[in-house]
């Protein structure tokens, strides 16, 4: 369990910096680490070194909009961290040369979500996999006596190897294609005697960052039976295995209160005599934490020290008697990563100590604890923790990062009732601004808490989106002012493409993106042209049109069966936010659904139109041959766990071949609406239609988006008729201005 915590916290191996002037306005810093999947073993000279690996490797950062805003070469390069605004952002890398068919020639590549939140450090660690199918050959004792020689070729639909018995160190990198799980294989072998024989066969649901070791064996038989028999045997190795590629940077010391880090800038509030609460501070370090001070004036006589300064990693047994009740400390270190990780609890009686009145002309006062870590390689970071003790009727309190929408906010202060109560004037607000504005504050009316009496609150509408403000709490009856602090409020991000009017054909499935664009939406369409690219189920339409828009093209689903003759599969039309990761025979298909979305909107508009056709296909008990079909659209907010390997990491994975689908009830759902179209819509043209959000948990924040759109509701099941169409176009998000 410690060496799990510490992989989790303490992978910092190397750090994105220098931001641009826009990103210098935001609050949350980038920590990542670059981890390097497993090479296979070759006793070839052409096996790209570690070295060259890590100068050619491409690391890329993206924001929400899938905006390129970050892109280096060589892990050299890239700096020491990175100042970023609150949100979800794509961090992708790649090392290697990435062709069809290569010998010794590994690609690999990874991506992965993450999000930003303000005031705190974000360490990430990318998994970079081999991508590639990697093929080796080898012989028996028995076959290689038997065989004066032999050539083996693989060979998949964009490429082909050989591999001779005189150089079994060959080994073959392939790039499968979308969709792809077969390799071909041929044999071809000249026995001692001169006798030749050739066989050939196909390896079946083959998998990428796979090593497959194909092994033949020789066997004789009756001459009746040929007089021989090549047998192979297949080995499977997945090759998931990591290491790390690191460099050290600078101590990180973090507050960690609530369940939020905050920056240490921030104070932490306390009244006269208030009796305290715990506060965690955590140091974290990539190589080993050799010093920890705290120096603090009042330790002498607030604490009960000798001394203003102590190390907490080499203090006496009398200093840790001391404060043993007012401050405790927890050590790991990591010998492999060489990780460390200081958490430093500071108990309520520490603040209480700090808090207590000394006589009545004591007004309070501003405490700093300075903190100071020190690693093995001599890099070190200071850092204060503040302490506000104050006798203010009101003090403001951080606000939680799930209580910022892009429209409006909560914000809560800390009520001293006593002072409250004995106040002449009890008016309550918030005072705001947009930070770095001389206009004069706002206020918001705030009110106190039934169930709280020492808790006043108060929510801000009509706040302009993806914007830094400042804040404080108010009363009329005090005189001094309550301390600052700032929030962003959320993007009102849109949906890229949702006029469906870019498209690109680079192979037979029809892509609802253009060509150099990456991709958005998806579709079946990976699965239904399979046979022919005559099967595309989701196409555009430039005859039907959203009532009066600029586009030129909506997008158009229709169900078909799909097949030759009576061989074949129904197929809804569709599309989707995510990626069509692979066909699976005849049983189905993987999908990844969702895309990155750190908003939170509270409806989705647009245009359809539905022409629906009663089911002749169903596998289900409950939908019978005659049913009218359903069209259905829904859209899915949540903050679900990376599903996936590689490039294939997923906010939800779906397979329909194992029965795995979307559930709008699951834990990660944080807001889920849709629409089920029953019959034929009125008119020849598109209506307009309205999906709301209903938000079951406002207090999470939004890391996706999932959004369906299907001519068949069923069509997860192979369940529809063939015929039924849903057209949509300009679709949008709204994000309520209240």
């Amino acid at each position: 369990m410690k060496k799990l915590f510490l992989y989790i916290l303490l992978c910092v191996l190397c750090c994105l910096t220098s931001c641009s002037e826009e990103e210098l306005n935001g609050n949350g810093i980038l920590a990542l680490s670059v981890k390097m999947g497993a090479s296979v073993p070759s006793t070839t000279r052409t096996l790209p070194t570690l070295d060259e690996l890590n100068n050619g490797c491409v690391v890329k950062l993206r924001n929400s909009d899938s905006k390129l805003i970050r892109e280096y070469e060589g892990i050299s390069t890239v700096p020491s961290s990175l100042e970023l605004v609150t949100g979800m952002y794509t961090i992708s890398g790649s090392a290697g040369i990435k062709v069809d068919a290569a010998y010794d020639a590994p690609y690999y590549s990874g991506s992965m979500n993450f999000e930003i939140k303000r005031n705190q450090t974000t360490p990430i660690t990318l998994p970079l996999y081999v991508q590639n199918t990697v093929v080796t050959t080898a012989y028996t004792e028995v076959a290689a006596a038997k065989f004066k020689s032999s050539k083996v070729t693989v060979s998949m639909s964009r490429g082909a190897l050989e591999f001779d018995k005189e150089h079994p160190e060959l080994t073959g990198y392939f790039m499968l294609p979308t969709g792809e799980t077969e390799l071909d294989w041929k044999v071809e072998a000249v026995t001692v005697d001169d006798i030749s024989y050739t066989k050939e066969g196909t390896l079946k649901d083959i998998k990428i960052s796979t090593k497959y070791t194909l092994t033949f064996d020789y066997e004789e038989l009756d001459p009746q039976d040929g007089g021989m028999a090549i047998t192979l045997n297949v080995a499977e190795e997945p090759m998931l295995k990591a290491w790390n590629i690191g460099i050290s940077r600078q101590p990180r010391i973090e507050r960690y209160e609530n369940g939020v880090f905050h920056s240490l800038n921030d104070p932490v509030n306390f009244a006269l005599d208030d009796s305290g609460k715990d506060v965690d501070v955590f140091v974290l370090t990539t190589s080993e934490l050799k010093s920890l001070t705290l120096t603090c004036p009042e330790f002498i006589s607030k604490v009960g020290l000798k001394s203003s300064s102590i190390d907490v990693l080499t203090m006496a047994d009398n200093v840790k008697e001391t404060i043993k009740d007012k401050v405790t400390f927890a050590n790991y270190y990591d010998e492999e990563t060489t990780n460390s990780i200081v958490k430093m609890t500071f108990k309520a009686a520490f603040f209480a100590a700090f808090a207590k009145k000394e006589g009545e002309e004591d007004k309070g006062g501003d405490y700093l604890v300075v903190i100071k870590a020190t690693d093995a390689n001599g890099k070190y970071r200071t850092a204060n923790l503040r302490i506000l003790v104050s006798n203010a009727i009101v003090t403001t309190e951080l606000v939680n990062d799930y209580a910022v929408w892009a429209h409006r906010v909560t914000v809560e202060a800390n009520v001293n009732k006593t002072a409250y109560d004995a106040a002449e004037s009890k008016d309550l607000a918030f005072e705001y601004r947009v930070l770095g504005s001389e206009n004069e504050w706002d206020k918001a009316v705030a009110t106190i808490e039934e169930n709280n009496q020492s808790k006043m609150s108060a929510l801000i509408t009509g706040l302009t989106p993806g914007t830094t403000y400042e804040y404080r709490a108010w009363c009329s009856g005090q005189s001094s002012e309550s301390p600052t602090y700032t929030f962003t409020t959320e993007r009102t991000i849109q949906l890229k493409n949702s006029s469906f009017e870019d498209w690109s054909q680079p192979d037979k499935p029809l892509l609802l993106y253009k060509s150099g664009d990456d991709m958005y939406w998806d579709s079946g369409n990976w699965g239904s042209t399979t046979l022919s690219a005559n099967d595309n189920v989701t196409t555009y339409d430039e005859s039907l049109r959203a009532p009066g828009t600029t586009g030129t093209r909506s997008i158009k689903m229709k169900s078909a069966f799909v097949g030759l003759g009576s061989i074949g599969k129904f197929a809804a039309g569709n599309a989707f936010v995510g990626k069509y990761i692979k066909t699976i025979g005849t049983s189905g298909a993987q999908i990844g659904f969702g895309r990155p979305h750190a908003a939170r909107p509270d409806k989705l508009v647009g245009y359809a139109k539905y022409n629906p056709v009663a089911i002749n296909y169903s596998d289900l008990d409950y939908v019978k041959k005659g049913d009218m079909d359903n069209g259905y659209v829904y859209v899915a907010i949540g903050d679900w766990p990376e599903d996936g390997t590689g490039d294939n990491n997923v906010p939800f994975l779906v397979d329909t071949s194992a029965k795995k689908f979307f559930d709008k009830t699951g834990p990660n759902v944080i807001a889920y609406g849709e629409i089920i179209f029953p019959e034929a819509t009125e008119g020849d043209g598109m209506i307009p239609f309205e999906i709301e959000l209903k938000y079951k948990d406002t207090n999470r924040k939004a890391k996706y988006i999932i959004l369906v759109a299907t001519s068949s509701r069923y069509g997860d099941y192979f369940t529809g008729g063939t015929g039924s169409t849903l057209w949509l176009d300009d679709l949008e998000l709204i994000y309520n201005n209240d």
